[in-house]
């Protein structure tokens, strides 16, 4: 038997209701559900409010629990006008469970989420503005590397890959937790099945460990859930680092969830690009990655691998330096150039990742692989085509030094007290990096193809510069002697650069040296050019250009700092870069001989412009 009615009166509307529309999208501004500017707050999912710029949501959440009306009309608008990141722990079960609590109503106008399953490296938990870049380089202490804004913003939340041998438990443990992480995301992922086709933009972040035999086994089924979806955007990250399975998977998936399809290969007995004449293909792989956006290459002693670098002013730059520097750092996204602000890094030139956003250059390794013919074309086009910078230790910054001995650092500030880091060492290395690139990098059959070299040797001490007998000047003479013959000397440039430390460095570079090791130095950059000096040599013409840039070696000296103290004048205040004019004619003379005083049609003695990374440099000093 049915009980008595309810005689209790309905409910009255909200109050809020009775405001028109525009009065009440003006006071969700005000509460910070969506932001007045055209950008998107991003909120973390779990409640936290770990980015600077991001309202409090305790100040809308009553908002969201007043009514159903007036939370379908607030969940609409937050949930479709702004970014949201999901986090998964292995030490919470329940990580995912945000996800799974969504309303209907919010669910459905969810337009952007990121899902980090497992981080590596590139967090975007971050509390201070411009540091969510990538994480990968760079020394803790030093405070103009990745690494030190990543212990400073990230510490704490870096995590292993997953199946990581660094991982505790045994490999069964670690294949277990992964297998759970896969089924608790399954279950989750579910949901977004839910929200229209061509809404949602998904970014997906799972670093496994690509050296597992099982790693491209649980990379499939991280992405089995999502290859079904019908996406807006789609960005996924496999690996912290560069692997071309997961890359393939991360892209074969975004292809397939952006609608985006795969041209089928169909055998053909039409024309193709290795039938065609030599100096066509030349001409077609001009146009291809082969030739990098600013025709540079970099190859250094840490990274050992190719990679290029692009200024990234980009208010006052040039158009071709607003063209190249799209392809550079994508992780910063297309702010700098007034686009949307970054998702996250899913770089594929640092990891196995892939995102429609990303257009950084990466070596085209396929156009090495496709048949000898075009391998020997690809190889020509890239050595003659780029200049290639060879930097003894590291790219950024330029005037890094390998430290062996350092002391905790205490100081928040980029100038540090004298004494703290010990610079004087011998040269550490067996071998110059050049000679590792020369001998191993580059295939002996595409040696004759280069076109311009760069060695670039950051400001080591005077006691650290390997004298005539060290073992790394004499495997120096000894590689230079197995190129004669292999290159085209004659065709070749070659530039040194020693970097001056800049203003914002330690003390310790700036030291008071005596005028014998200011000889020293002197004497060490001579022995470094002495087998330059003796490529011309049974018969050959000699490089076709030599330059040089180096500091004056004395400039540390108590008599030049006198000098630059008692300076009068206009004239006499430019001592230092005169000197430097002399140092730099003296290395010259000494590579050229009587060459460099003979005037070259092809204006051989008009010096290239410098390279890309002297603007890093140039911004410092």
């Amino acid at each position: 038997m049915a009980g008595p009615p309810d005689s209790r009166p309905p409910p009255a509307p909200s109050r809020l209701l009775c405001v028109s529309p525009h009065i009440r999208y003006l006071i969700y501004h005000y509460l910070g559900l969506v932001s007045w500017e055209a950008r998107r707050y991003k909120f973390d999912l779990h409640g936290r409010r770990a980015w600077f710029d991001v309202p409090d949501s305790s100040c809308f959440h009553g908002l969201l629990l007043s009514c159903r009306a007036i939370h379908a009309e607030a969940a609409a608008l937050l949930y479709s006008a702004n970014r949201f990141v999901l986090y998964y722990s292995h030490a919470d079960p329940a990580s995912l469970r945000p996800l799974l609590a969504l309303t209907t109503p919010a669910l459905r106008a969810l337009s952007n989420l990121k899902v980090v399953l497992n981080e590596a490296s590139c967090h975007q938990l971050a509390i201070y503005p411009g540091s969510d870049g990538c994480c990968l380089y760079g020394r803790k202490d030093d405070r103009l590397s990745g690494a030190y804004f990543c212990k400073r913003d990230h510490d704490g939340l870096h995590q292993l890959p997953l199946l990581s041998p660094d991982s505790e438990g045994s490999d069964n443990d670690r294949l277990a937790a992964a297998q759970t992480l896969v089924s608790k995301w399954h279950a989750a992922a579910a949901r977004l099945s839910q929200i229209a086709p061509g809404r949602l933009a998904l970014s997906l972040v799972c670093d496994i460990d690509p050296r597992h035999p099982q790693a491209l086994d649980i990379a499939k089924a991280v992405v089995g859930p999502i290859r079904h979806l019908h996406l807006r955007e789609c960005h996924i990250r496999l690996a912290k680092v560069t692997d071309g399975r997961l890359q393939q998977l991360a892209q074969d998936t975004v292809f397939q969830t952006c609608g985006i399809p795969a041209l089928p290969w169909k055998p053909s007995n039409t024309t193709t690009l290795a039938s065609l004449p030599r100096e066509v293909r030349i001409r077609i792989l001009e146009y291809t990655d082969l030739v990098t956006p600013r025709k540079q290459v970099i190859w250094s002693r840490q990274d050992r691998g190719y990679m290029i670098f692009t200024y990234e002013c980009i208010d006052n730059g040039t158009p071709e330096d607003n063209h190249a520097a799209q392809f550079f750092r994508c992780w910063h996204g297309t702010s700098l150039i007034g686009g949307p602000p970054t998702t996250g890094c899913y770089c594929r030139s640092h990891h196995a990742a892939y995102s429609l956003n990303c257009r950084c250059w990466a070596p085209p390794r396929p156009l090495f692989l496709i048949c000898r013919t075009l391998y020997d074309d690809a190889q020509f086009v890239f050595f003659s085509s780029n200049r290639f910078i060879i930097h003894d230790f590291k790219i950024s910054p330029p005037w890094a030094l390998p430290l062996h001995k350092e002391r905790p650092r205490d100081r928040s500030d980029w100038f540090e007290e004298p004494g703290q880091d010990v610079l004087t060492y011998p040269y550490p290395n067996a071998r110059l990096a050049v000679s590792h690139f020369v001998r191993e990098v580059v295939p002996a059959s595409s040696l004759a193809h280069l076109r311009f070299l760069e060695l670039v040797f950051p400001p080591y001490q005077p006691a650290s510069w390997p004298d005539t007998q060290h073992p790394a000047m004499q495997d120096w003479r000894a590689t230079v002697d197995w190129l004669r013959g292999k290159i085209n000397a004659s065709a070749l440039t070659v530039r040194v650069v020693v970097v001056k430390a800049p203003f914002i460095s330690s003390n310790a570079y700036r030291a008071t040296i005596t005028t014998q090791e200011g000889d020293r130095m002197m004497q060490a950059w001579m022995d470094l050019l002495q087998p330059l000096r003796r490529l011309g040599e049974n018969g050959g013409s000699g490089l076709g250009r030599f330059y040089a840039r180096f500091p004056y070696p004395w400039e540390r000296t108590e008599e030049s700092r006198l000098r630059q103290l008692e300076s009068r004048g206009l004239l006499e205040m430019m001592w230092l870069p005169i000197e430097e004019g002399l140092v730099k004619e003296r290395a010259e003379r000494y590579v050229l001989g009587s060459r460099y005083e003979k005037p070259f049609a092809d204006g051989a003695r008009e010096e290239p412009a410098p390279s890309d990374w002297n603007e890093m440099f140039d911004d410092y000093y």
